[in-house]
């Protein structure tokens, strides 16, 4: 069993430290591994020297045990602010150091995935993510090596985000490639992802501005209406061809991400 605990941690544009999760085995509840969690953290950290380097098996141990330790509870309450502090930064060194060790993982599966028509640093953006979710959801006391399990979370990952860019490729095909004057065939998948579409352009789940919305009405109606060009639209609203293109992908951009954050095209 995995247990969540949920704590806000972001800092910056790093993602994914939102939750604390750790396995719910004995061998992490001891005091011994409680003092080794720390020793390792302090270790990657550079603070301290050990006589051995650590196992990597030992390593998510630790980061597991962190994980604990910051959410214990006593007599219903949580544990103290400071101790919890200190545990979930443990945490963080642990996992960075994980990540940062297991880099190459991501280029590789990357190299390996051969998508080129797809943005390089949104593919790069996808691997890196996949693989720091791997490093928070590995169990250490499983059978499988960290690298098996890895790998085949990034492979998942980069595939999932080249089915998504597709769907929204056949909903604007106009955006990747000018040559296109009709959408694609449709599949099921598509379909869901207009229909979820509409929803957020009927609430205006993406925050467009009138203007932006304007350009986007214009540029890809939904109806069977002609599509105007760039040049088009700017002359109709006295903005040039380059500022048309510039509001349009910013409001695409909107677009995509509430639709790559909607639950029902994951």
């Amino acid at each position: 069993m995995v247990i969540p605990v949920c704590e806000d941690l972001r800092s910056g544009s790093e993602r994914g430290l939102e939750h604390l999760w750790y396995v719910a085995d004995r061998r992490i509840r001891s005091v011994e591994a409680a003092e080794r969690a720390a020793e390792l953290a302090e270790w990657v950290s550079g603070r301290v020297k050990v006589a051995e380097e650590p196992s990597e098996q030992e390593l998510f141990a630790g980061l597991h045990t962190c994980a604990y330790r910051a959410s214990l509870r006593g007599r219903g309450q949580m544990v103290a602010a400071d101790e919890r502090a200190v545990w979930c930064r443990r945490w963080g060194e642990l996992r960075t150091y994980l990540v940062e060790q297991n880099l190459g993982l991501a280029y590789s599966m990357m190299k390996r995935f051969g998508a080129k028509d797809l943005d390089r640093d949104e593919l790069r953006s996808e691997a890196l993510w996949a693989l720091m979710r791997a490093v928070d959801r590995f169990d250490p006391w499983r059978e499988c090596r960290f690298s098996t399990y890895a790998c085949n979370a990034i492979r998942r990952a980069l595939v999932t985000h080249w089915k998504k860019v597709g769907r929204y490729r056949r909903v604007f095909p106009a955006h990747h490639d000018g040559s296109y004057e009709e959408l694609l065939e449709r599949d099921e998948a598509t379909d869901l992802y207009v229909e979820r579409l509409q929803q957020v352009l009927e609430h205006n789940l993406g925050e467009l501005t009138a203007l932006e919305a304007k350009i986007l009405n214009r540029r890809f109606p939904l109806d069977s209406s002609r599509r105007l060009t760039l040049q088009q639209i700017g002359d109709s609203i006295g903005l040039s061809n380059e500022r048309v293109r510039q509001l349009q992908n910013r409001a695409l951009g909107k677009l995509r991400a509430v639709l790559d954050a909607d639950p029902a095209l994951q």
